[in-house]
């Protein structure tokens, strides 16, 4: 689990960028972290499940089984988003393999365990066009750019 200093950290930059992201779509702001949550506490549910409260672990299942399937902008773009689901958790899934492998496994796993933030090209894409896209895809390398190992 990440520190409270790095988490903090993480979650200004998780801010700016998902407002960079929707714009003035707030169902599109909502369903981002709405899915950053729940990636937040399934991560920390993998790190150290000793130490998710109950009420966390309550969070996520109202957020898989009911705010994220309900939300506005999910409903109006699921079948993108959905696949970007699966792809996600299957990059998520490899990454925490791979980073118990020798030095190139753990390359892998580096770059796959940020893949949720491909996500944030998509929905700047559904929401404000192709401009958009790539400006954001251009700012979450930069914001999001970690040395191995770290």
């Amino acid at each position: 689990m990440s520190s409270a200093e790095e988490r903090s950290l993480n979650d200004q930059k998780v801010d700016f960028i998902h407002q960079k992201v929707a714009g003035k779509n707030s169902a599109a702001l909502e369903y981002l972290q709405f899915l950053s949550q729940a990636a937040r506490i399934v991560d920390d549910l993998f790190d150290e499940p000793a130490l998710v409260p109950n009420k966390d672990l309550l969070v996520l299942i109202e957020l898989l089984f009911v705010r994220i399937p309900s939300n506005v902008f999910y409903l109006q773009h699921r079948e993108q988003l959905f696949t970007h689901h699966l792809a996600m958790w299957n990059a998520w899934e490899a990454s925490n393999i791979l980073d118990k492998g020798d030095s190139t496994d753990k390359i892998y796993a580096h770059v796959l365990r940020d893949y949720i933030n491909e996500v944030l090209p998509l929905v700047a894409l559904l929401v404000e066009g192709w401009d958009k896209m790539k400006e954001v895809n251009g700012l979450i390398r930069a914001l999001f750019k970690k040395h191995l190992g770290e």
